[in-house]
């Protein structure tokens, strides 16, 4: 709004900070040019006052200076260009007084300052007479809906200056209410149940004597305004408090450049308050001013790393498999195969790839097993990043482009650009004229804030750029590139060649498995009466297991010490119908008694398989003796001591009875027991119950003592790969 610039002054800045970062100031480049202040900001657009003449057939003028009275205008924030200022348009501009202005962070809602009245007659309305208060609108489809009035709005006082918090909850004022500490003090209203509470001031830690004005409240809970009392560098001073409690640290002044001798007020910033604007008539007109916090630049510059996402993979063929239609082929993981002992692969771009080393059956073209697994993070070189060519010709313009810098553990408020002739640039992209031949190192400083610290920082690297005498007869050198990612940019490499013992292996050397043909893997179970087994179970037993680390049922057949011996079943498997069968490897079960369960490594219990054959179930019956609760409870114990572990628990029949009643009444004896477990408190998700009935005896049914020792409970524990190394500790 029209201000008198009576009110001036203020506090020297803390050493500290300065010592922290200095500010960058320069002029806005508003055009056309006019009498602005007061800039607050709506995402990337600084809205602000300003007295220009407007199209109205009556003009109205100041009283005191007769200029126009204030309007609301926009500019597009742009630290490097000129740009064109527009009005906010008829519903937030009358014929009077409209601004300052302040926005919710999402931009919906506008609080403003205007005048209560429109003046009665004509001399008035000339003179521009009447109370000042505070409006509300909020965004439409087009424009602004009709402002409403600040409940508080008193004719007989000024309540101006408006800020709001970002999420428009609390309201931050300047006023001159009475039982205030002198001249205008700041008061803070709550949104309650959707009013605003009474105003309270601020009190003796922010106001004074003096005026306090202009107040913005930053995101982080900072609170910014202008001040004129004594002891400042200039009249009008822009200074900053901190949250303390239910109240706030002593305001402290901003250093020079931001305050100055003259009037420095409206201050504003983004959400990392590094960078925003700020308003001041330093020289001798009201103008706005465009602010950056900054640490030294260019200091430290390194070498840019170059990005490769080039890797070698190789490994020999192994002599079992030898003689058998099988050949490698590689999974890189990005949908890319490579048949082969040795895979080379450039990634398009940066990720998370399961690269396996894959047999795959020659007749049928299908993965007869697979060797290993490797989970291959390729990340870029977290750094600033020039692209660019690596030689050109003089004086013709060389396009430098940052775009594509991996920071992204920052949030990036400045990009700098230095050059050997001595000239800078701004902006994450530019271009140079480079007039001398030879290399020629160009320097990339990016400014960034921390996301966890809230630190200000900067890097800077640089690269050289070969320059090629324009007018040489002879062709540019052309960049020798065999890759491009997925951004377009182009690179040389090497491939990285990644040991195979980073892989991890289906069979490690020296360790005891065998060899089974998987059907197929389900995450739900299926009945082995299904019709789809109908036909194979004619032929081989099919087994179901629970593999932890899938999550899956699997369903298999035959069991084999070597791959080659495997080969046939999985053969004939194939011609059952099980087209995507494969070869599965099985580690041979640890097996200990229940009563040794307390004897058993840490490091040891994945796989493990705890048998206990003195469960005892009342016939036909899922109940288990009471007398089997203390054993279970050692179980309990090892779950609770080991919270990621899993447990499979799989109980067992003889043969006596139907197949199917066996297979039903083990299910139900297995979930009794998982029933068992989550009362005593562990989690249903770390127990999974699997009967198999009959179908896997440990010893004959011919006797009754083989029938006791086939009716058995057993417990297998799994331990999450990722845990493995950890929980031997």
């Amino acid at each position: 709004m029209g201000r008198s610039h009576a009110l001036f002054p203020a506090l020297v800045c803390a050493a500290s900070v300065a010592a922290q970062w200095t500010y960058e100031v320069r002029p806005a480049q508003i055009r056309p040019q006019g009498e602005d202040y007061a800039p607050t900001l709506r995402d990337s657009t600084l809205v602000f006052c300003t007295l220009r003449e407007g199209d109205q057939a009556v003009r109205i003028q100041q009283a005191e200076s007769e200029k126009p009275l204030a309007d609301l205008f926009s500019v597009p924030y742009s630290p490097a260009d000129a740009r064109h200022a527009v009005s906010m348009g008829p519903a937030l501009n009358t014929l009077l007084n409209d601004g300052p202005a302040t926005f919710t962070a999402d931009g919906a809602l506008i609080c403003f300052t205007r005048n209560l009245d429109s003046p009665s007659g004509l001399k008035d309305l000339k003179r521009a007479r009447g109370g000042i208060g505070l409006f509300f609108a909020r965004a439409e489809a087009e424009g602004w809906s009709t402002p409403e009035a600040f409940p508080f709005n008193n004719a007989e006082h000024r309540i101006m200056h408006p800020s709001l918090s970002a999420d428009g909850q609390r309201l931050i004022f300047a006023a001159d209410l009475p039982g205030g500490m002198g001249g205008m003090d700041l008061y803070e209203s709550v949104r309650e149940d959707g009013s605003w509470s009474l105003p309270m001031n601020l009190g003796s830690a922010i106001n004074g004597p003096a005026n306090e004005v202009f107040p913005f409240l930053h995101a982080s809970g900072r609170l910014y305004f202008s001040s004129d009392r004594e002891g400042g560098l200039g009249r009008l001073d822009i200074l900053s408090a901190e949250p303390d409690g239910k109240g706030w640290a002593p305001p402290v002044a901003l250093p020079e450049p931001v305050n100055s001798p003259a009037n420095d007020l409206g201050y504003t910033s983004f959400a990392t308050d590094v960078s925003g604007a700020f308003s001041s008539d330093r020289n001798g007109t009201d103008e706005i001013f465009l602010f950056m916090r900054t640490v030294p630049r260019f200091a430290d510059c390194r070498p840019q790393e170059a990005n490769n996402f080039c890797y070698q993979f190789s490994e020999p063929i192994d002599p079992a498999v030898q003689g058998l239609p099988l050949r490698y082929a590689w999974d890189m993981g990005d949908g890319t195969r490579i048949m082969g002992d040795v895979a080379e692969h450039c990634y398009a771009r940066p990720g998370i790839y399961i690269v396996q080393r894959d047999l795959v059956d020659t007749t049928t073209n299908t993965v007869f097993f697979t060797v290993a697994k490797h989970q291959l993070i390729i990340d870029e070189v977290h750094q600033p990043l020039v692209t660019a060519l690596d030689s050109a010709r003089t004086d013709r313009p060389v396009r430098l482009d940052a775009t594509h810098t991996y920071l992204p553990e920052w949030v990036i408020e400045d990009v700098r650009w230095r050059f050997p002739d001595g000239k800078e640039a701004s902006g994450a992209v530019t271009q140079h004229r480079f007039g001398s031949a030879g290399e020629q190192l160009v320097q990339l400083d990016i400014l960034g804030t921390e996301r966890v610290t809230g630190r200000l920082m900067s890097r800077c690297v640089t690269k050289p750029i070969t320059m090629i005498q324009r007018f040489v007869d002879s062709e540019d050198a052309p960049v020798l590139a065999s890759y491009q990612d997925a951004k377009g940019v182009t690179h040389e490499f090497a491939y990285q060649a990644l040991p195979f013992d980073q892989f991890q292996l289906a069979v490690k050397e020296g360790e005891d498995v065998r060899f089974s043909v998987e059907l197929f893997a389900s995450k739900d179970r299926r009945s082995l009466d299904d019709p789809m087994f109908a036909e194979i179970r004619k032929h081989y037993p099919v087994i179901e297991r629970f593999d932890p680390a899938r999550g899956v049922y699997t369903y298999s057949v035959g069991e084999a010490k070597t791959l080659a011996e495997v080969y046939d079943l999985y053969q004939k498997v194939k011609q059952l119908t099980f087209l995507d069968a494969e070869v599965m490897a099985l580690n041979v079960d640890k097996v200990v008694d229940l009563s040794m369960l307390g004897l058993v490594a840490a490091e040891d219990l994945n796989n493990t398989v705890v048998r206990a054959s003195t469960v005892y179930f009342a016939t036909n019956s899922a109940s288990f003796d009471k007398a089997f609760e203390p054993s279970l409870a050692q179980i309990t114990e090892l779950l609770n001591k080991h919270p990621r572990v899993t447990l499979v628990i799989e109980a067992h029949t003889d043969d006596r009875g139907r197949d199917a009643y066996n297979r039903e009444l083990s299910d139900k004896r297995a979930q009794a027991l998982v029933e068992h477990f989550t009362r005593q408190g562990i989690a249903a998700e770390r127990l999974v119950p699997l009967g198999h009935g009959e179908a896997r005896p440990i010893t004959s049914n011919a006797s009754e003592s083989g029938r006791a020792r086939n009716r058995r409970v057993e417990f297998r524990l799994n331990v999450p790969q990722e845990d493995q190394a950890r929980i031997s500790k």
